[in-house]
Formats: structure tokens, sequence, C-alpha cells
């Protein structure tokens, strides 16, 4: 007997037979779904806002090298040069042991690497004991962080 009940299901199933509630020729809901309008009876949850600030080195950055003292802009597109000199190359943003740190790699130099010391502050060795120092204004630095 429970064979026969099972086919009969698996029929019905298979052919489209099983039994669908009504639809409501105007508004294409089912006679048992609450009245009203959809978006009033249940609105949509605001988004969270982030709260969490966006960490973004992307800028003009005030630098002191042992060598020569310059401003730098970090572009978004992974580029970099100096404005007084003219000096090119790209950066990326890595990390070493969970501290942020910012590797340029120098079209006519090398590369050199600067750990983060604050959020506007970064620093590096050069060569025994001689640093390099990028620090950027907190104001400046606000106003070109990510919302």
């Amino acid at each position: 007997m429970k064979a026969l009940a099972l086919v009969a299901v698996l029929f019905a199933l298979t052919t489209g037979l099983v039994a669908q509630a009504p639809v409501s020729p105007d508004n294409g809901k089912s006679p048992d779904a609450p009245a009203g309008n959809d978006a009033a009876a249940n609105p949509q949850p605001e988004p969270v806002k982030d709260v969490f600030p966006r960490f973004n080195v992307v800028g003009d950055w005030h630098v002191t090298h042992p060598w020569w003292v310059d401003t730098v802009t970090l572009r978004p597109d992974g580029t970099i040069f100096t404005h007084r000199q003219g000096s090119t190359g790209h950066w990326i943003l890595t990390g070493d042991g969970g501290t942020p740190v910012i590797v340029i790699r120098w079209d006519l130099y090398g590369t050199e690497s600067v750990a983060m010391v604050t959020l506007n502050h970064f620093r590096g060795q050069v060569h025994n004991g001689r640093f390099i120092d990028m620090q950027r204004d907190e104001e400046v630095a606000a106003e070109k962080a990510v919302p």
C-alpha cells in the first residue's frame, strides 16, 4: 500500500497535478497573502553604517631621506613620483607581522620599505642607522580618507 501511495505522489509531482493555491487576477498573489503594500508591511532594514575608518595611504607624503627631502605622491594605480626631483616608481602596501608596510620600487634607485609608526607616519632604515621618514599632515589625511 505504501508503494502505491508513493507512486501516486511521484506521478502527481511529475505531471503537474499537484494542487496549487488559487491566484487572484488583480495582484498575482494568493488570496491567503496579507493585504496591503509590501514595502510598508515589510520595510527593508537600514544598511549598517561602517563605523570603522578605512586606512588609505594614497596621497601626498612629506619625505625626509638621508640624501634628499621632497614630497611624494602615492597614486591609487600603484605609481609614485617625487615633486621636486621627478623620480618615479611603483608602490604596494603589504604587512610584516601585522604592521602595514609600504614597499617602494624606484625606477632608477632600487627598492625601499617603510613600516607604519602611526596612521600618518611611516619609517624605514635605509643604511646603517639612517632612516627614511614619510609623514602627512593629519588635516590632509582626514580630507583624503575614504568614507
